[in-house]
């Protein structure tokens, strides 16, 4: 309850200092009453602290607690209702010259006379409850630093986390599901194979292990995944399966608008014809009667045999009810196992590891009873403590004698992880996040918004040197650091981009929202409906806000999801308070008119609805912050009011401009897009005053700039925050100046800690200085991730980058005029190098496409005089080459000994690829329309390695293929275009892992193997014979000669 009063009362704090700050409340004559306002603040949030000491032994305390909590709500509403006008006055007076003249001259005096009398009555409120705070004996306490400045350890907390895809002990666990997953031992329809273990012990990170497995993956057609949980409503799981399947044709419906038959006939659909895989994770349902309704649904479902569910559930009782045909229980991890996963989170920035210190943690896991959740969190709490003394405290601590049950001690170590969080501003944050179902899937920079929209972050918090998403995002690496959230979707520019909650963390976060919090899913039991701030409206549960006497009087946050928009309107029209709303119906097509009243409104997500267009009295809400609306066809008049808007998500497609004058929108951070123009106000000089932009930024129509001054006013160089960049010139067939052009380009040059960068349509013939830099190295651009060159028509040349050392993924597609890639390619500039060197050092995925011109292709090499020695993609895993028309021959291939994949397609001229047998961890080979390509280079005994291969189109190449008759590991062949191919080989026979086996457009083809051959290949479960016409004739079912050979295969298809 401290925490609730704490949080209430620190966000009326951080709403008023900029309000005492700004210059207009010196026009208005409220200025000192704001910082007296701001005193009585600071000395609540001191009294706070003493009241939270003495709470548990005084009734009188939490009674005062809970009365400066609604105390608090009351002030934040007046200073938002004066935060308002302040903004109202602003867009008003915008275009004037003298704000503080014209301030005096509109006079809004009935408002200022009606504001300062609120102020007076809030500040004699808190002086009351000081008064009542002395009576009981509370008095002013020493702020914890962590409170009192909102800072954090960065040096701790802000380190690197792991990676929740790194678990152990679990090898043999994956490899025994999987077998009882693709095994054809089970001759009952639909089977299930259950997963059993307590909370925290790792079910849903096994199964989504066993998901990963290459083997489930290529024996199943469809995956689905729903999180089930305590709703085991038929209908709901349904539509999950459908959402899961990326079909959201029928929206989120509930059971009063979709019927099971309907949501069945749509299934159907998707799954006519295939195997499907379905995990139901987190199963609680231990009535038969409700599975058969299931059951009964699924198998009416069809699909074609071999499907299967894979259950995971927390109880026997459930895996009996569901008549489970294999059932694993999840065994605990080994003392062994268990230290390297703490190891991992405690010691995960290289601190140092005394023996005080592992004996003391050694001792602490054996408390942890081997549940991988406990050890996360242990291990995420200990890497922030640095001396013995502190982890020893942790080892003596009472929650490790609060109960002898491991499943209840688990829920203790969640309670202690969040009580150990640096700040209260994090502990909001963290209980904030129980606005999401469970097992939802959040992204960070949506949390981030919403925290910052809720009051829990300002400015202030940094100290003035971060921006709020910058703490926001010290807060979420807390929190996933504490395993109090769990890392989802990354990637190597952006870094994590998602995460979840763990159904325990989840039903914690619930606990500790103080009351504040009232989720509808599952139909819990509502209490407390005044003190709800915080409301989950799921379905066809709205039905549970009957119970509640009117909306809840304080609403801030509302997340609707799946309900109707009649509901919808009815509740926002009693909700005047809200601040955060999101929507998740994708049956909502607009939006109701109550949402241009909320003057109150800062955070507002549509983006999961068909909403097209947004009514004009959008543009009063002059608080919102973050807007995200993906299907907008038009921007509202007047959008620039929305001069407190930071965050814009729009999925307009860059085809026009957004809207003109968006330079005013000076707060922005976030922008989809931006399309230059000749339109007044949508020149690319709007993006000078875009100081803060943030993320990825797409600019469109550079063909509209004609000069390197105009280029230069966007002042990317400046954008340091930008992370992601595109540069795209429309088609035109208009003659074009180049050397204006090439000076357009020179004015774009972006900021050096750009990660990833796009060139689209460039018309001019050279790259710019900062892309080729003295001494023929690129120096500017060291922090690129990513660099994708596209529809380049008139340079002959490409830029050095092989000295790039972030440089991860590379793409050069459509440069029609280059005709040479050499040592320029590759940066080389032996005098500046050491003795050995290496280029493209981290470059993972390299794609050359659409090059007509391109007729040499050379090797990276040093001059005969030289000591040097060069290395060159040591990490290249995955090369995609494809029309390229006129080249003859690769670099060679020697040193590629990282590359997994390579795709070589239409390159009619291409002879040879040179020492392919190097290629020693190739798992997928394609090679299609390759008609100049010898049989010379396919020399593939060594690559044991090789999983997958398609040969295609290579007209020169012997059609007994007896090349790859020693590629004893593939798993999947496919040949196709071989018109001199009339019988298989008879080493087919030997290809003993082999699963799949396409044989396409070879016309001639009449005869297999032998049967003796075909009965050697025991995996085979799919064959597919497409346009040989004599083959498919031979291979008719029952009839045709060659039919035997094949009968045994369970899957044939033939065309």
């Amino acid at each position: 309850m401290a925490e609730a009063a704490l949080s209430c009362v620190s966000v009326i704090l951080n709403k008023i200092l900029p309000l005492a700050a700004a210059e207009i409340n010196r026009a208005w004559g409220v200025e000192k009453d704001l910082q007296k306002l701001a005193d009585n603040v600071r000395t609540m949030e001191a009294l706070i602290f003493d009241a939270e000491c003495k709470q548990s032994t005084s009734k009188a305390a939490q009674l005062w607690l809970k009365w400066l909590q609604s105390t608090a709500r009351d002030a934040e509403i007046v200073l938002d209702d004066f935060g308002y006008e302040v903004l109202r006055q602003k867009v008003k007076n915008r275009k004037r010259d003298k704000v503080l003249n014209l301030l005096y001259s509109s006079n809004p005096f009935f408002f200022r006379l009606g504001m300062a009398d609120k102020i007076k009555k809030v500040m004699a409120s808190l002086e009351e409850a000081y008064k009542k705070a002395n009576q009981i004996g509370l008095h002013p306490a020493q702020l914890p630093m962590a409170s009192a400045d909102h800072k954090v350890d960065q040096q701790r907390w802000t380190a690197p986390f792991v990676d929740e895809s790194e678990t152990v002990g679990r090898e043999a666990e994956v490899s025994k599901v999987v077998s009882m997953l693709i095994s054809s031992d089970c001759k009952k329809d639909l089977p299930v194979i259950s997963i059993v273990g307590m909370g925290g012990q790792g079910k849903t990170t096994l199964a989504q292990l066993v998901l990963k497995n290459e083997s489930v993956t290529k024996h199943f057609d469809k995956i689905i995944w729903v999180c089930v949980s305590d709703d085991f409503r038929v209908e709901r799981l349904l539509n999950h399966m459908l959402q899961s399947l990326g079909d959201h044709s029928l929206g989120e419906k509930n059971a009063e608008t979709t019927t099971k038959e309907a949501l069945v006939r749509r299934l159907q659909e998707n799954l006519k014809g295939k195997s499907y895989l379905l995990v139901l994770d987190d199963i609680w349902n231990d009535d038969p009667l409700k599975w058969n309704d299931m059951r009964i649904c699924l198998l009416a479902i069809g699909g074609a045999p071999g499907s299967k569910i894979l259950a995971t559930t927390r109880s026997d009782e459930v895996a009996s009810a569901m008549q489970t045909s294999a059932l694993h229980h999840l065994d605990i991890l080994s003392d062994d196992h268990s230290w390297m996963l703490f190891e991992k989170l405690a010691f995960a920035d290289g601190g140092a590891k005394t023996q005080d210190l592992v004996d003391i943690g050694t001792r602490i896991l054996k408390k942890c009873g081997g549940v991988p959740l406990a050890i996360k969190v242990i291990g995420g709490l200990l890497y922030s403590k640095k001396d013995a003394s502190e982890w020893s405290k942790l080892e003596k601590s009472e929650i490790w004698n609060e109960s002898t049950d491991i499943a209840k001690r688990v829920m203790s170590v969640l309670k202690l992880s969040y009580e150990n969080l640096p700040s209260w501003s994090v502990k909001q944050c963290f209980a904030s996040c129980s606005i999401f179902p469970k097992d939802a899937l959040m992204e960070k920079e949506s949390l981030i918004q919403i925290w910052m929209t809720q009051g829990l972050i300002n400015d202030a918090k940094g100290g003035g040197h971060l921006q709020m998403e910058d703490i926001g995002s010290e807060y979420l690496n807390i929190l996933l650091r504490s395993s109090l959230l769990q890392a989802g979707y990354k990637n190597s520019i952006y870094g994590i981009w998602s995460c979840r909650m763990h159904d325990l963390v989840h039903d914690l976060s619930l606990q500790v929202s103080n009351n504040c919090f009232l989720n509808t899913e599952g139909g819990m039991e509502v209490r407390h409906e005044n003190e709800v701030m915080r409301l989950t409206i799921i379905g066809s549960q709205g039905k549970v806000l009957k119970k509640i006497e009117g909306i809840p009087p304080n609403l801030q946050t509302l997340y609707y999801r799946g309900g109707d928009g009649i509901m919808l309107e009815d509740i926002l029209e009693r909700s005047r308070y809200l601040c955060v709303l999101i929507v998740d119906c994708w049956d909502m097509t607009h939006l109701p008119n109550a949402v241009g009243d909320m003057k109150h409104l800062r955070h507002l997500d549509i983006h999961e609805t068909k909403i097209t267009a947004l009514p004009d009295s959008i543009t009063k809400l002059y608080n919102l912050m973050t807007l995200k609306v993906y299907y907008l066809e038009e921007i509202p008049k007047k959008f620039s009011n929305l001069i407190n808007l930071r965050h814009f998500e729009v999925s307009l497609d860059g085809s026009r401009c957004l809207f003109p004058g968006i330079g005013q929108l000076a707060n922005l951070r976030t922008l989809p897009h931006f399309r230059v123009s000749q339109e007044k106000g949508c020149q690319l000089e709007e993006l000078e005053h875009l100081r803060n932009l943030r993320g990825k930024l797409k600019i469109f129509g550079l063909e509209n700039v004609s000069s390197f001054e105009s280029a230069a006013k966007a002042k990317l160089s400046e954008k340091s925050s930008i992370q992601g960049l595109r540069l795209s010139w429309d088609d035109t067939n208009e003659d074009c100046d180049d050397n204006n052009i090439n000076s357009v380009m020179e004015g774009l040059q972006p900021h050096p800690d750009l990660k990833s960068l796009a060139i689209w349509g460039f018309k001019g013939s050279r790259f710019p200085s900062w892309m080729v830099a003295k001494d023929g190295l690129m120096v500017l651009l060291r922090n690129l991730v990513r660099l994708r060159l596209e529809k380049l028509g008139k340079c002959e040349q490409v830029p050095p980058l092989g000295d790039l050392p972030c440089l991860e993924s590379l793409w050069m597609v459509s440069l029609p005029n280059v005709k040479r890639i050499g040592a320029e390619f590759y940066g080389l500039d032996i005098n500046a190098r050491s003795s050995a060197f290496t280029l493209f050092s981290k470059l993972k995925c390299f794609e050359l496409r659409d090059m007509g011109s391109l007729e040499e292709w050379s090797d990276a090499m040093v001059p005969s005089d030289s000591s040097s020695s060069i290395k060159v993609f040591p990490n290249l895993r995955d090369l995609r080459i494809a029309g390229l028309p006129k080249l003859a021959v690769l670099p060679d291939m020697e040193n590629l000994t990282s590359l997994a994949e390579l795709s070589i397609r239409e390159c009619g001229s291409l002879a040879c690829i040179r020492n392919l047998n190097s290629l020693t961890s190739l798992e997928f080979l394609y090679l299609n329309d390759c008609s100049a390509l010898l049989d010379a280079s396919l020399d593939m005994k060594n690559p044991q390695s090789l999983r997958e291969l398609i040969i295609s189109g290579c007209d020169k190449l012997n059609p007994s293929l007896n090349q790859i008759q020693h590629l004893s590991t593939l798993t999947s062949l496919e040949i196709g275009e071989f018109e001199g191919l009339e019988v298989l080989p008879e080493w087919m026979g030997s290809l003993r892992n082999l699963q799949e086996l396409w044989i396409v457009d070879c016309s001639n083809l009449r005869q297999l193997p032998s049967a003796e051959a075909t009965r050697h290949l025991t995996n085979l479960n799919q064959l597919v014979i497409n346009s040989c016409p004599v083959l498919a004739e031979r291979c008719t079912k029952g009839s045709g000669v060659e039919w035997p050979k094949i009968a045994h295969i369970p899957y044939v298809f033939i065309d």
